[in-house]
């Protein structure tokens, strides 16, 4: 009788362990999803930290990283290589990608690069230390001229603003560093004068503005009509007076587009759902108290820049073709798509 009882008992046990609820599905799989942004003391960084936050909070399954790095060039790269899920890149660096200029973009084609959303405008700065009397960019003529990191966008863009002015690397004594040794290069004396491409303002600048004594020039409209003449993604900007400390003018220059980029083998609900929890409201930890927000409004938080990731916006200056995910979702919401951005997925 014990025997038979210690039998039933033991087999009651076993269909409660089986009827147990295990872990969901959405508990057991989590989707990663890498944005590559830049180094700390640009804007890609501060802007692509915000949007990780804000979809790490906002969707269910998914954690999704900001990642450093070197920009524009090495994100295109890392994507084509399937080492990171997404990146921002300058327009210009990611149609010379996708169309594998051989001029500008040295190594292999990335046909299956794709958009996922235009973010922010990029300006040139012209920085100069006084006292090398550098009064015209046309002076950077033998001159130690930082022109932005190997691989760089800013670097990228160095070589066709030199162009432009008659210039080459061989006319001058070019620097090829980062951010924070750019920094370092100006305030020890280095260097007598900076490109640099970033959204205004940027950290950097400040800091150099703030401890030496410098000025930002103008490209002269001969330059700017040279440059849209050959790359036509380069519009005619004014930075604004007092942008940075001390620089109490306007200074005529030229600007591109910040872009989200992809590859066109990631699934298409998980582009999807980034972009749209980028642009649509959603409940998470917002400025230490549980609100509404989107991950624009989080981006628009974290840095100036970061205001013009709109709706609106989301085509503005885009290059490559959209991702299958981000077309489906700006159809519903009812952009007009230029037939270049359709994917060639969806024709």
């Amino acid at each position: 009788m014990n025997k038979k009882l210690f039998i039933a008992v033991g087999i009651l046990a076993l269909c409660v362990v089986i009827a147990l609820p295990g872990p969901s599905d959405a508990q057991q799989k989590k989707r990663f999803f890498g944005i590559a942004t830049g180094g700390v003391g640009g804007v890609y960084y501060p802007v692509g930290g915000a949007l990780a936050q804000a979809l790490t909070n906002t969707i269910p399954d998914m954690v999704v990283t900001a990642q450093t790095g070197n920009a524009s060039v090495a994100n295109v790269n890392l994507i084509s290589r399937g080492e990171v899920e997404s990146g921002i890149s300058q327009n210009n660096v990611a149609l010379a990608a996708y169309t594998g200029d051989k001029e500008s973009w040295k190594t292999p084609q990335v046909k299956s690069l794709r958009s996922i959303s235009a973010l922010f405008p990029e300006t040139t700065h012209n920085v100069v230390l006084n006292k090398t009397g550098i009064k015209s960019v046309y002076d950077f003529k033998g001159k130690r001229l930082i022109v932005g990191d190997k691989g760089s966008g800013t670097e990228f863009d160095s070589r066709k603003f030199l162009e432009a002015m008659g210039m080459t690397y061989n006319d001058l004594q070019p620097i090829y560093v980062y951010y924070a040794a750019a920094v370092q290069r100006i305030q020890d004396e280095q260097a007598d004068a900076m490109f640099w491409t970033s959204g205004v303002p940027n950290a950097n600048m400040i800091e150099i503005s703030t401890t030496k004594d410098v000025s930002y020039l103008p490209f002269p409209d001969e330059v700017i009509k040279k440059l849209q003449a050959k790359y036509p993604w380069y519009t005619a900007v004014t930075m604004p007076a007092n942008s940075y400390p001390k620089q109490n003018y306007p200074v005529k220059t030229v600007a591109i587009m910040a872009i989200w980029v992809t590859r066109a083998e990631l699934d298409e609900k998980t582009v999807y759902d980034v972009v749209s929890y980028t642009y649509e409201k959603k409940p998470q930890l917002y400025r230490e108290k549980k609100e509404l927000a989107s991950g624009a409004e989080l981006m628009a938080a974290a840095h100036e820049q970061g205001k013009n990731v709109k709706l609106e916006n989301a085509l503005l200056g885009l290059t490559v073709p959209l991702h299958l995910g981000a077309y489906k979702y700006y159809k519903e919401k009812g952009l007009n798509i230029p037939p270049a951005l359709v994917p060639p997925e969806a024709k």
